[in-house]
């Protein structure tokens, strides 16, 4: 039996995922992470968690050193085939580990541009990939000395953050203020890592969003498909719609994966799956960011559903050795709709039941219930539920998962 590890886990669809493809492959999975409460919290977490991980290695996974060994250790007692991660905040530790034990995996060196905005950027910049004017500043005084020199509205971005997190749209100097200092009060970032001295601040595109889905191995980078994007939030950018394949013309489609391949490739990025969030402009594709790993908010699991296959399963064996076969086509179309309400105290929830009942829908999920709450949309976090619908192509399933996402109605109260 072939044994894998993975440090820690997305909680929103590619992480849970990979564990399942783990169990369906037959290995012996490890799990190092440095406490589970979080995942016993999320919706099927502990069904996933008991039902797919051999062994629990507990350990402070946001730092190289105690991971690696712990990571070592485990190898110790019975050699690891294939270490990964598919969550933010530990690639960059993780590929380290992988290639001091001499595992597959992707250049330490590039995961840790990808995993820093600034850094992309530099590199982009270098390369001629297209992207939108930027400064990278350290203070305040700079941060508002560079609003109006990439224009406004500008877009200020923690470098080290995901789902949204401190990702402002700023109008005026108060407002580049007010985000710049909001980022410099928490001093570490989401996972506890100290927080990176540099801050974005950038042109605010116009233009539609989508991400592309590739997969790097044997010295190239292929696309696996492109995910259309419904992206809202007000002055911050939170994900509220996808549906895969993309919808667009095809030579629309060409120009963004082109634009994608390049960014990978100059980042240098060179085993795996990354997620490349690209805008499509009146100038063309300009790249917002890369991620070194698959893309969450459940992508994978639409991918998963068009193909007709485990997108996490190729990932997995492509991490054990084993030569990539031809990527797979899409066989269908699915969707996801997010549900958002005014921020306040739950009073009911209606709907549900029509939803689910809805032709093509496959979930209809709500996570709060009356007494609980609803937050300001800020972050990707604060949806509080979702429908996804497949059907024969992606604009239909994104058709019938908003017209279920109408069904579900809760109402709030302000406090």
């Amino acid at each position: 039996m072939k044994r894998i590890g993975f440090v820690e886990s997305n909680r929103a669809g590619s992480g849970f995922d990979a564990l399942r493809a783990a169990r369906a492959l037959g290995l012996h999975v490890t799990f190092f992470s440095s406490g589970l409460e979080r995942y016993h919290a999320t919706p099927g977490g502990t069904e996933v968690l008991d039902g797919c991980v051999d062994e629990f290695v507990s350990c402070p996974t946001h730092e190289l050193e105690p991971l690696l060994a712990a990571v070592k250790a485990a190898d110790a007692r019975q050699p690891l085939d294939a270490l990964l991660s598919v969550a933010e905040y530990e690639v960059v530790q993780t590929a380290e580990a992988a290639r001091q034990l001499g595992l597959p995996g992707p250049d330490p060196a590039a995961v840790r541009i990808a995993r820093n905005k600034a850094a992309q950027r530099r590199r982009w910049a270098e390369r001629g990939v297209p992207v939108p004017e930027f400064r990278v500043v350290t203070s305040v005084a700079d941060a508002v000395r560079a609003a109006p020199e990439v224009g406004w509205p500008c877009v200020v971005k923690a470098v080290d953050e995901t789902s949204g997190t401190h990702v402002v749209r700023c109008s005026t100097p108060e407002e580049v203020v007010a985000a710049f200092e909001a980022i410099r009060a928490e001093p570490v970032n989401r996972r506890g890592q100290a927080r990176a001295a540099e801050v974005l601040v950038e042109e605010c595109l116009v233009g539609f969003e989508v991400s592309v889905e590739v997969l790097a191995g044997a010295g190239r980078v292929r696309v696996l498909g492109v995910t259309d994007k419904i992206v809202g939030g007000h002055d911050r950018f939170v994900e509220l719609g996808h549906s895969f394949p993309t919808a667009l013309p095809d030579d629309v489609r060409r120009e963004l994966e082109a634009a994608a391949v390049a960014a990978t490739t100059a980042v240098g990025f060179d085993l795996g799956l990354a997620h490349v969030e690209v805008k499509y402009t009146a100038a063309g594709p300009k790249l917002v960011e890369l991620n070194p790993r698959p893309g969450g908010a459940r992508i994978t699991e639409l991918m998963d559903r068009s193909f007709g296959r485990s997108t996490m399963e190729l990932l997995i064996r492509q991490y054990l050795g084993e030569p990539v076969p031809d990527l797979p086509t899409p066989l269908g179309g699915a969707a996801i709709r997010y549900l958002t309400a005014a921020p306040g105290v739950v009073t009911s929830v209606r709907g549900l039941e029509i939803a689910a009942a809805v032709p093509g829908v496959c979930e209809a999920v709500v996570s709060v219930e009356p007494g609980g709450r609803v937050e300001p949309l800020r972050v990707n976090e604060d949806r509080f539920g979702h429908v996804l619908a497949t059907a024969a192509g992606p604009y239909l399933a994104g058709r019938i998962a908003e017209a279920a996402a109408q069904q579900i109605v809760v109402t709030t109260r302000r406090d």
